[in-house]
């Protein structure tokens, strides 16, 4: 009964993936919360937590920018990449899809402009048009079967947007889409910088 209820969750996260509607979501939401299963939902999303994070950031983590021509020079676009970046997504976009261990994240800035105390890169022009340029990672979590996890990334790593992230895992960069973005299929996370909650 469990196996066949996270195949449906499976299939309904991947629908909402491609665009699926509502009905996706509610399907979701139904599976995920049978009261039955309520118990085995928070194991699973314990374990889940502890098996996708990494205790100590990883050395050596790549922006988004330098992964993507890394994959676009590897054999069938694709390797084994440790991404570091911001969880952010362009203008007035959700960088977070709801009921699924997935996020978009973005190059951190190079410099220190961002940093300033009571600087507010939502309101500055100049980080507006940095960010509209900005290299774009779509990062999913993947069980062992290959199927993202059915859990929020909100719920399951207490993440928040704006957060620095490093993330570990299988790349992919398809140079033929029409909107460039790496592709990750994740298989640890370590927060670098918590957003002020």
């Amino acid at each position: 009964m469990q196996r066949k209820a996270r195949q449906m969750a499976t299939k309904s996260a991947r629908w909402i993936l491609r665009g699926g509607g509502a009905a996706a979501v509610i399907a979701v939401a139904a599976v995920v919360w049978l009261p039955a299963a309520a118990a085995k939902e928070a194991l699973s999303l314990e374990q889940a937590r502890v098996s996708f994070r990494i205790a100590k950031a990883p050395a050596a983590a790549l922006s988004v920018g330098d992964a993507q021509k890394i994959l676009e020079k590897a054999p069938k676009n694709r390797a084994a990449v440790t991404i570091v970046g911001r969880i952010a997504a362009r203008e007035g976009e959700d960088p977070f899809l709801e009921g699924s261990a997935s996020f978009v994240m973005m190059d951190l800035p190079d410099d220190d402009h961002s940093s300033k105390k009571g600087h507010d890169a939502d309101n500055c022009p100049f980080c507006k048009r940095r960010k509209a340029k900005a290299a774009l990672a779509a990062v999913q979590f993947v069980d062992d079967d290959g199927a993202v996890v059915a859990i929020d990334a909100r719920k399951l790593f207490g993440l928040r947007g704006g957060e620095k992230v490093v993330v570990r895992g299988q790349g992919y960069f398809n140079p033929k889409l029409p909107f460039p973005i790496v592709q990750l299929n994740a298989e640890g996370i370590h927060v670098l910088d918590a957003a002020p909650r």
